[in-house]
């Protein structure tokens, strides 16, 4: 997913600067954006996620029939769906007597079957429980059907789902001419706002998807078209196929009056792949601008990873009036704020692309682990730039995404191994792909593209779930080495390289060359794997090396064929760390002491660059709010004195909180921290 969230201007400010927003809660440490969005009604901080338990039923697929009305109702930008779903499933346990699926209680459920004999249901919050008298079979394969109807809602942190938009075409005032846009948003967990299904990324299934429109309305889904039949008068019914097994948030349905173009791709490397580009009349010119470097962007993937991972289908770009993109699979959308005539979200097109590997292909299996999806996209953007417009290009991007975006560089925004929103969150896409460039540097290049396309082409993995071991054995693999503690450092805490170098030779050393020698030593608390960039000025030019810091004090030495006159450190500022001698953060959190928690507490020391009031805001592990406090006004820290300590004090009687993971954000001054604590009776 790239950008999602806003619209019009706004959105268009915003995205070109910062494409990626946060939301849910706790926010993440430097989005003051996000607060915006909150207080406008454009995102929403406390929509937890489905249960991610197997619930005893694996899911083999589901055959979708939804007929979608547009007409307007009494909410704007709402879609009247009825729906049919027949749900494919076998019981992983002999006692499973209930089908819990997730669907939101603004649509209503009519019916549920079981081989033709109807099912009890009840509604227990957001999930529908289908009674099955006598259980579900473990030895062959049942199927329920739902029948359901109603206006899905917008929903989740960023209010999405299956939404009607019109498009005005440049003419407000008169709305005759108005496109209508049928389209689905489901990222992260939003798919049963409009069907029923078990809403979790691990349960992948095949897909088929009916969808009955307005005649003059063209339906793009995943996979294969197979049929368009005309149904009552003024409506058409297009059916598509997905061979692939998918997760629920991938499904994918977009309905407008495109103007559709086709191209066959053949990169030299790899098997040929039909594209299809689907936009609207008047933005078509401005959507061959867009799209026109697609077959090259392929060609550039499959040449890094391999073939297509959806074989024999096509892949297409769709138009849809949303603030950012989706990756569904095969049937990417496109938000229209992007079709400017020029190439300046050309890197969405690559983003999105990349994805079809990492997160269609290889899908996380439980949301923590989605920076394997938007970290691998986003190196992949990296890498397009290095590829297409060379190292200056790529280093330039590194630094936006590094200290540019992230001033603290990630301190205080929480771990990529719980990271706390799941999505929208710039860390999983900008850590994770600052992650992936420090693995380059440390294991070298032949290695690191080896791991990239044994990882993405593993048969244990391809259209299957992945979760970041796996990840992390293959780099393993790739490199002959145990890469665990630069993993553990770099997913596992937000700590941050604070470095100094020391020169300790450069001078002549053989008859015919020199020698350099320095020390490295870092001063943080957590030890951390660290690649440092150096650059060797010799009588006959510069030397580029690596050095990777693993201790906390390392003499490193190079001989040359020339004398070494002088080293420097990290000369295009592409290293993720601070020097000695740079300033220290906005806010930095340390703690909590003791981790878990009980009843006395725990404490935090708070560490200010200036004088600013601090707000702690606590909420439970499905990101509702749990308690608000407000610490007033704490002063700046100077580098020679201890921070303040704060002791967190559980309530009691009517204000405890029960045992569980708590996220605690810090707020100063527009910077925010996050920690975890876990609080035990």
């Amino acid at each position: 997913m790239t950008a999602p969230g806003l619209a019009g201007a706004l959105l268009a400010a915003i995205l070109l600067s910062a494409p990626r927003l946060p939301a849910a809660a706790p926010e993440p440490a430097p989005c003051k954006r996000f607060e915006s969005l909150l207080a406008a009604g454009v995102a929403r901080a406390d929509t937890p996620a489905p249960r991610a338990d197997d619930r005893g039923v694996d899911i083999l697929s589901y055959d979708l029939e939804l007929t979608l009305d547009p007409t307007p109702g009494p909410a704007a930008g709402v879609v009247a769906l009825t729906g049919q779903v027949a749900i494919g499933l076998r019981a992983l346990r002999a006692d499973v007597d209930t089908l819990v699926l997730d669907l939101v209680p603004q649509l209503t459920c009519d019916l549920a079957t079981l081989r033709g004999a109807p099912l009890e249901t009840l509604r227990v919050g957001e999930e529908l429980h289908v009674v099955v008298p006598g259980g579900l079979s473990t030895t062959s394969p049942d199927t329920v059907t739902i029948h359901w109807q109603g206006r899905p809602p917008r929903h989740g942190n960023l209010y999405v789902g299956l939404m009607y938009r019109r498009d005005d075409n440049g003419t407000p005032a008169d709305p005759v001419d108005d496109t209508p846009f049928l389209f689905s948003i489901s990222e992260p967990w939003t798919a049963h706002a409009w069907w029923p299904c078990k809403d979790h990324p691990a349960d992948k299934a095949l897909v088929f998807l009916a969808a009955t429109v307005p005649a003059d309305l063209q339906v793009v889904a995943n996979g294969t078209l197979e049929a368009v039949t005309d149904g009552p008068p003024g409506w058409r019914r297009y059916a598509w196929r997905e061979r692939y097994p998918l997760p629920t948030y991938l499904v994918s349905v977009a309905a407008s009056r495109y103007e559709s173009w086709h191209e066959d791709c053949r990169p030299p490397q790899a098997a040929a792949v039909p594209l299809e580009f689907h936009a609207i009349v008047r933005d078509r010119a401005a959507g061959e601008v867009l799209l026109g470097r697609t077959c090259a962007m392929m060609a550039f993937m499959t040449g890094l990873l391999g073939d297509y991972p959806f074989a024999g289908e096509k892949y297409a770009q769709v138009e849809v009036v949303w603030g950012g993109a989706m990756e569904h699979t095969t049937a990417t959308s496109i938000g229209q704020f992007m079709f400017t005539g020029d190439r300046r979200f050309e890197q969405v097109v690559l983003h999105e692309l990349a994805h079809q590997w990492f997160g269609d292909s290889l899908t996380p299996a439980d949301w923590p682990d989605i920076w394997l999806n938007e970290g691998f996209a986003t190196y992949a953007e990296a890498l397009w730039l290095e590829h297409s417009e060379g190292p200056d290009a790529m280093q330039g991007f590194l630094r936006l995404i590094g200290p540019g975006r992230h001033p603290a560089l990630f301190a205080g925004e929480g771990t990529l191994a719980q990271p706390s929103p799941v999505l929208p969150n710039t860390l999983v896409y900008d850590k994770g792909a600052w992650v992936l460039h420090m693995l380059r540097g440390i294991i070298g290049d032949e290695a690191f593209f080896a791991f990239l396309r044994d990882y993405a082409n593993d048969p244990q993995l391809v259209q299957g779930s992945v979760d970041t071991p796996v990840m992390i054995a293959h780099a393993e693999a790739a490199a002959g080495r145990d890469l665990g503690s630069f993993f553990a450092g770099w997913l596992e805490t937000d700590a941050v390289p604070v470095l100094s170098l020391e020169l300790l030779r450069a001078s002549p050393g053989a008859a015919t060359g020199g020698q350099a020698r320095v020390r490295l030593r870092q001063h943080q608390d957590h030890l951390l794997v660290v690649p440092v960039p150096l650059r060797l000025h010799t009588a006959a030019g510069d030397v580029a090396v690596t050095a990777v810091l693993e201790r906390t004090v390392q003499d490193i030495s190079w001989t040359t064929l020339a004398r070494v006159d002088s080293v420097s450190v990290d000369p295009a500022r592409i290293t993720l760390a601070r020097w000695t001698d740079a300033p220290p953060p906005p806010l930095l959190v340390r703690g909590p002491w003791p981790n878990p928690a009980g009843t006395a507490g725990a404490d935090f020391d708070i560490a200010l660059r200036t004088t600013s009031p601090v707000t702690v805001r606590i909420h439970d592990a499905r990101g509702r709010l749990a308690g608000q406090v407000p610490l007033g006004l704490l002063p700046a820290t100077r580098p020679d004195e201890s921070p303040p300590r704060w002791r967190w004090q559980p309530g009691h009687g009517s204000d405890a909180l029960p045992a569980g993971l708590y996220w605690f954000s810090f707020e100063a001054d527009g910077a925010r921290a996050v920690r975890a604590v876990t609080f035990v009776r």
